[in-house]
C-alpha cells in the first residue's frame, strides 16, 4: 500500500498549528485545584483592561516574528503571566517609567538622573523577559 503524501507547505502549517496547541495547551492547562482557584482569584482581583492587553501583544509580535497564530498565544501568555504577578496600577507605574527613561534631552534627564527611577524599569524588564522565557518567546 502506498503511503499518502501531504504537499510540500501543507506539511509544515499543519506541524506548526499541532505544536501552537500543543504550547497553549501547556500554558493555560490548570495544575492543581487550589492553584487553578488562585488563578481565578488573582485574574479577577487585578483585571487589565483588554486595550493594555491588546497593546502589549501587538508589541511582542512587532519584536518577535513568527507565525501569527503561535506569537498570538506566546504573547498572550507573556501577558497572562504578567498580570498574575503585578497588579495593573503597579505594571502601568512601572511601564510609565520605564518608557519615560526613553525620553531625550532635559525633560528626559529629569528622570534618568532620578536613582529611584531605574531599579523599577529593570525591575519591569526582568519580569517581562521571565514571562517571555517562560512562554516560549526567543529574544
Amino acid at each position: 500500500m502506498k503511503s499518502a503524501r501531504w504537499p510540500q507547505g501543507l506539511a509544515l502549517r499543519v506541524a506548526a498549528m499541532v505544536a501552537t496547541l500543543v504550547l497553549s495547551a501547556c500554558a493555560g492547562a490548570p495544575g492543581a485545584p487550589a492553584e487553578s482557584a488562585t488563578r481565578a482569584e488573582t485574574a479577577t482581583a487585578t483585571p487589565y483592561p483588554t486595550a493594555d492587553r491588546v497593546v502589549f501583544v501587538q508589541q511582542c509580535m512587532q519584536d518577535h516574528r513568527g507565525p501569527y497564530f503561535e506569537m498570538v498565544n506566546k504573547c498572550s501568555c507573556a501577558i497572562d503571566t504578567i498580570a498574575r504577578e503585578l497588579s495593573f496600577e503597579d505594571y502601568t507605574t512601572l511601564s510609565t517609567e520605564a518608557n519615560a527613561l526613553t525620553i531625550g534631552g532635559e525633560r528626559g534627564s529629569v528622570l534618568r538622573d532620578n536613582e529611584a527611577v531605574g531599579p523599577h524599569a529593570r525591575q519591569l524588564r526582568d519580569r517581562i523577559a521571565r514571562a517571555k522565557q517562560g512562554c516560549f518567546i526567543r529574544s
